[in-house]
């Protein structure tokens, strides 16, 4: 088994939100609407190209992640929690969900409707998995890991765009 730095697990975990123990993607995709809701600065452009390398260095954690986590779910809340589909994706293992949400994150307006907005639409496309996210995280290792959460945040990020932008009087 790996074993991961401090400072690695601090941010694989986003400081430690994958640990919860009832839905720990949703967890870290609330904390870092939080993150992002102070250091707002980071959705704007030229700050927003930081991205790339965050997702690079994300899908690299990812990877050395990757048999760092048991993933057995806590017996106290196996009921509430689904069963993991990947012994390659940890429930721990959050920082994928900090870079789709981020992404999301761009395209909607500093406010409360923009990111609530954000947040439940990324988050139907990181559960369900439509158009192209379910097979993409078959890719091997850290890449499977994060792809699929960019994607997801590239659907969300797409159709908020389209909805801020035909609709912005009602929102």
């Amino acid at each position: 088994m790996k074993k991961l730095s401090w400072p690695e697990w601090v941010v694989v975990t986003l400081g430690g939100s994958g640990l919860s123990p009832v839905a720990p993607a949703t967890v870290a995709s609330a904390v870092t609407c939080v993150i992002f809701w102070f250091a707002s600065v980071l959705l704007q452009w030229p700050w927003m190209l930081l991205i790339v390398p965050v997702l690079f260095i994300s899908v690299w954690l990812s990877y050395r992640a990757i048999g760092a986590f048991d993933i057995k779910s806590d017996a106290r809340f196996k009921k509430l929690r689904r069963p993991n589909p990947k012994r390659e994706d940890p429930d721990a293992v959050v920082i994928d969900e900090f870079v789709g949400q981020w992404i999301t994150l761009i395209a909607v307006p500093h406010t409360l409707i923009g990111f609530g907005a954000a947040f439940f639409v990324f988050r139907f496309f990181d559960i369900l998995k439509p158009l192209g996210v379910k097979s993409i995280q078959d890719f091997p290792g850290g890449w499977g890991i994060v792809l699929d959460d960019v994607l997801a945040g590239m659907w969300g990020a797409i159709l908020l765009t389209l909805i801020f932008r035909i609709a912005p009087h009602f929102l």
